[in-house]
């Protein structure tokens, strides 16, 4: 039995990227960096990590890889458009953030640009939970998101502000959750961070091209308008040279945002998804989480998503008005191919007439000829015979006339015949 060559690589991927158990009290640092052209790869950084720690590196080329280090867990994830960084600590605040347990400056050596910084704390569930004033006193400020997640079992606040350390702040408190379970819920609440700035990187680009959307969408009025009074063909010609043009720069924004409004709706999607997944309910007087983002990441979405879709409907009002007017062009061409096979017609009505009289004097001609040639010979012959030769000369001037005139037209009759032979 032969398996398919890619049997394995496709069922580990359900497995490839497993959630690190999160005993509380525990310390998180999440991190997620985008990559350019250019930067290095950052799997050389987690091999010089992992030798530095003396643990198992990870293979050539691979996707993630996790490992136990001393004092917690350390985990690597590459995906499309970037990677993440997750390190997990023992213990409470009072031992410092969790990348306190990697060497120094190692943090500083990874490739790219930090969109995401996330430090978390768990709360054991033995620990009082905070009450409003004491989280004020975290965050800094009232206007939080919290909720209770995961059927009751865990709490999770947040502000999704990043605040002067370069680190959004997130604080969890377990109410009983297995290791397993409790990790699973810290991951889905840093995705959510994660998949919504990766999301928003589509808002800066969505504002940039409102105005040159403007820009030609005045234009497209202008030629659409101009279209109405234009009368000859020079005009039409130049509007559709304006038209072609528009399409061009409408689809050059099209090429160069496609891909970011389609990763924008895929993100925030995921986002979606891992906020029902969390099973929020109410707390306190916060709003939750998924509520807090309704009002704010909801409405950047929408806007990526309605420059979007003004962009494909530029691009089919161009592509009608183009239609429109070549099919005009096409049109006023008809119109002159009918005039110009009118005065064909006419032409060769003419060239008929001027062929027929052409063929009456040829006739005549070619009767004058004939009839001297033949009144010579019958002179001669009449100087023998006694003929009376102007009686027989007059006799065949008919004769000789009607002989070209039937002969003339055989022969025309034979050359249409044989043009119109394949």
């Amino acid at each position: 039995m032969r398996d398919h060559e890619l049997r394995s690589v496709l069922n580990d991927e359900l497995h490839g990227r497993p959630g690190l158990p999160v005993v509380a009290p525990a310390r998180i640092t999440h991190l997620a960096f985008t990559l350019s052209e250019g930067d290095s790869d950052p799997l050389d950084q987690v091999r010089l990590l992992c030798d530095a720690l003396g643990v198992k590196p990870p293979p050539p080329g691979a996707a993630h890889h996790a490992a136990d280090i001393a004092g917690g867990q350390f985990k690597y994830e590459r995906h499309g458009e970037f990677y993440r960084i997750s390190v997990v600590a023992e213990g409470g605040p009072d031992r410092g953030e969790a990348l306190a347990i990697l060497p120094v400056g190692w943090i500083d050596g990874l490739p790219g640009s930090r969109l995401v910084g996330i430090h978390t704390r768990v709360m054991a569930k033995d620990e009082p939970g905070p009450d409003v004033d004491e989280l004020i006193r975290m965050f800094g400020h009232e206007d939080l998101a919290g909720s209770r997640v995961s059927s009751g079992q865990a709490t999770v606040w947040t502000d999704f502000r990043i605040g002067s350390d370069g680190y959004t702040r997130m604080l969890v408190k377990d109410h009983g959750l297995s290791p397993l379970r409790l990790g699973r819920v810290i991951r889905r609440i840093h995705e959510i961070e994660t998949y919504r700035m990766m999301a928003l990187l589509a808002l800066p680009l969505a504002r940039k091209v409102q105005g040159e959307l403007a820009t030609l969408e005045r234009s497209l009025s202008k030629v659409t308008a101009d279209m109405l009074s234009a009368q000859e063909s020079q005009e039409d010609a130049e509007l559709l040279t304006g038209l072609s043009r528009i399409a061009r720069d409408v689809e050059e924004i099209s090429s160069r945002t496609s891909y970011r409004f389609s990763a924008a709706r895929a993100y925030s999607a995921l986002v979606d998804k891992r906020i029902a997944e969390l099973g929020e309910e109410k707390m306190m007087s916060f709003q939750r989480i998924g509520v807090f983002l309704d009002r704010r990441f909801t409405p950047a979405m929408a806007t990526c998503q309605a420059v979007s879709e003004r962009i494909r409907s530029l691009a089919e009002r161009s592509e009608r008005a183009s239609n429109l007017l070549r099919t005009r062009v096409e049109v006023a061409l008809e119109a002159q191919n009918q005039q110009v096979l009118k005065s064909m017609e006419k032409r060769s009505h003419q060239q008929l007439r001027l062929q027929e009289t052409v063929e009456g004097l040829s006739v005549v001609a070619i009767s004058y000829y004939l009839i001297g040639i033949l009144s010579k010979l019958i002179e001669g012959f009449g100087s023998y015979a006694h003929v009376e030769t102007k009686l027989l000369s007059i006799v065949i001037i008919p004769i000789v006339v009607f002989l070209v005139w039937y002969g003339i037209r055989r022969l025309r009759k034979h050359i249409l015949s044989s043009e119109k032979e394949p």
